[in-house]
């Protein structure tokens, strides 16, 4: 018994050993947080914009093209992919272990690629749906380019956080285990 509970610890110290050594990996290639590492999408937060998302796949009757700018391993994706089997799905990270997760569980949809990349070289321009949960220091660079290159008929699903300059069509509150959370509802129009 004391060698079983003895194994455990060591198994314990080499996981914790491997999240912090992958979290200061995160920091270095992340540019200093600037585009943070994986951080999964929770609570209500997860529930409102996946309703979101859902809500306006369903009422498509032609397949759009859905986007998650900093998709992580699929928190919104893979269910919005099983779910709606006609739509094409695009993960954007920048993070190589959560890609290849994400990859790995959602190697039997065809619906859905990975793309190991900054997001801000993603082309919007082609997507209909865009869901994004990242870090503010992030956003302003993503209000810009959503800015300029949004598809007229899009719609943008914004977890935690706004994007400057833009005008939400629908703000939920989206508190979640204490924390003051929002979602930020986008419909693209002119004055966008």
């Amino acid at each position: 018994m004391d060698i079983l509970l003895l194994l455990f610890g060591c198994v314990l110290v080499v996981v914790c050993i491997g999240f912090e050594l992958y979290f200061l990996y995160a920091i270095l290639i992340s540019k200093n947080c600037k585009y943070p590492p994986a951080f999964p999408s929770f609570g209500n937060m997860k529930k409102i914009a996946l309703a979101e998302a859902e809500k306006f796949l369903s009422s498509s009757k032609h397949p759009l093209k859905v986007v998650d700018l900093g998709c992580g391993v699929g928190g919104l994706l893979l269910p919005l992919a099983k779910k709606f089997p006609q739509h094409q799905f695009v993960g954007y990270d920048w993070d190589f272990f959560v890609c290849q997760i994400l990859k790995w569980r959602s190697r039997k949809l065809s619906n859905l690629q990975v793309v190991r990349d900054n997001f801000m070289h993603a082309d919007l321009k082609k997507y209909d749906l865009l869901l994004c949960f990242l870090d503010t220091k992030a956003a302003e660079d993503l209000s810009l380019k959503v800015k300029q290159e949004i598809k007229d008929d899009a719609l943008i699903v914004s977890s935690a956080f706004e994007l400057k300059g833009l005008t939400p069509t629908d703000v939920f509150d989206a508190k979640s285990y204490g924390m003051p959370l929002k979602v930020y509802v986008y419909k693209n129009s002119n004055d966008l």
